[in-house]
């Protein structure tokens, strides 16, 4: 079984056990067995970290990666744009090539970008087909991938009922569950992206929660708190037993304080994409919230149309949203040569805490987002007995040179090319600061003929 061992790095484990130290890290097949000061092992091959940043591969904890070849033409729509003109518009345009092809860019980048494992939130899968095609893509890549397995949300044609009344489709899952995404140790698994109680009526609702339950997968759903279906959301969800730890939310910014406080208590996990979020609604994204509240939030980007799926970005737009919700601001200023405070007028109030700091970000993305999708016991941090998905992100760049606090460099310095080594399941997946087994001209010509079709189905108003 071949071993690799990663050697002199500064670690960030995201175990509190290990914690940070300078040290090796050794892998044999698909796993961790140590991490450790200094490790002899033999004939391992070795990568020499020295000077470098090593910690868990990034978790992007919800993406919609079928979007990967139609980027960046909703960044600026007004509110509800999206809608409009990806669900309603492009969306059913798009042939299983093009899922494909958009799903696998999008995976490919994430790669890049330093995440080893993704939740793709799949609501393009009109046929099987389209389901199949996403799944190829995401196998195709490499990355490891909980596959959500979602549904479309057209504008309903004479005689056709609303999707809000429509349960998930059974068999699908059924299909799926006894088929190609049968293990939940592979590295594509499987979850259940349902409506939820924004999007469908309570009797949908139940469908759902015990479908997904039955077939012992997590489910996640879209939830905002505006316009609701379920009335008291959660409420009744949690009364009639159907909310659990099996279950994510994903935005949830309007939701009540009453509301949040029982879906913590029952052990769901919240999602939060501050870099989508921050851009279209004003209002206090759930990072902070959930942070107040007691509990460990997860993070995501959401939407390429709109925003970057790198983690990277994600977790910068979280930290600050965090920062800027969390700490507000203080009612006082050091001057440039004094040592004491001085007050000043700012119409808010004192704040003795200090801002959350950026190793608590890095948790978000890694061990947190983990425990969102309910692997936090394979992977998530450099942890003996974890899958072997880790990243070597190197100190040597003008953007990271000089930088001192490990945590600190990562979360406001570190950029793509810094991240030199991904490994997935201890098979790397970029060395030298570039992905492997990519044919980049194939790929770029498969993503331009894609998007030149569906633009000319249907002419995207950016």
């Amino acid at each position: 079984m071949t071993k690799i061992l990663v050697k002199g790095a500064e670690i960030l484990s995201m175990d509190d056990d290990i914690g940070r130290l300078t040290g090796d890290v050794l892998i044999e097949g698909d796993r961790i067995i140590a991490v450790a000061p200094d490790i002899d092992a033999g004939d391992a091959e070795v990568i020499d970290a020295t000077g470098a940043i090593v910690m868990p591969g990034l978790i992007n904890a919800h993406m919609h990666t079928w979007q990967g070849a139609i980027r960046a033409i909703g960044a600026d729509w007004p509110s509800g744009g999206y809608f409009k003109y990806v669900h309603a518009g492009i969306s059913p345009c798009y042939t299983p090539e093009d899922t494909r092809i958009g799903t696998l860019v999008g995976a490919l980048a994430q790669i890049e970008a330093g995440t080893t494992t993704l939740f793709d939130w799949c609501h393009n899968n009109a046929t099987p087909a389209h389901t199949d095609a996403a799944i190829d893509a995401l196998e195709a890549s490499g990355l490891r991938a909980v596959f959500g397995h979602g549904t479309v949300k057209p504008k309903p044609r004479a005689g056709e009922p609303h999707f809000s009344t429509v349960p998930h489709p059974v068999a699908e899952i059924e299909r799926l569950r006894k088929g190609r995404l049968s293990s939940d140790t592979a590295l594509v698994t499987l979850a259940a992206c349902i409506l939820g109680p924004d999007y469908s009526g309570i009797e949908v609702c139940r469908q759902d929660f015990r479908m997904a339950r039955d077939f012992g997968l997590l489910s996640s759903a879209h939830i905002w708190g505006l316009n609701r279906l379920v009335a008291d959301g959660y409420m009744t969800i949690a009364r009639e037993g159907l909310l659990g730890p099996d279950h994510n939310i994903v935005h949830a910014n309007y939701i009540g304080d009453e509301e949040l406080k029982v879906i913590l208590d029952h052990g769901a996990s919240i999602t939060s994409t501050p870099p989508l979020e921050l851009g279209s609604h004003p209002v206090e994204p759930l990072v902070s919230r959930v942070l107040r509240a007691g509990g460990r939030p997860s993070i995501g980007p959401d939407a390429e149309v709109d925003v970057t799926g790198g983690m990277l970005e994600t977790i910068r737009m979280s930290l600050m949203g965090a920062r800027l919700y969390n700490t507000h601001f203080l009612d006082a200023q050091l001057g440039a040569e004094d040592t004491e405070v001085r007050e000043v007028a700012v119409p808010t109030a004192r704040v003795t805490s200090p801002p959350v700091a950026s190793v608590e970000a890095l948790k978000w993305a890694t061990i947190d987002n983990a425990r969102a999708l309910r692997l936090d016991h394979r992977i998530g941090s450099l942890t003996p007995g974890k899958q072997a998905d880790l990243l070597v992100i190197r100190r040597d760049s003008l953007c990271m040179m000089g930088t001192t606090d490990a945590a600190q460099a990562v979360v406001h310095f570190a950029q793509n090319a810094d991240i030199d080594t991904v490994m997935i399941a201890g098979q790397i997946k970029k060395r030298g600061g570039k992905v492997l087994g990519v044919d980049m001209a194939r790929l770029a010509s498969d993503q331009a003929a894609s998007a030149s079709r569906l633009f000319a189905a249907y002419p995207i108003e950016t």
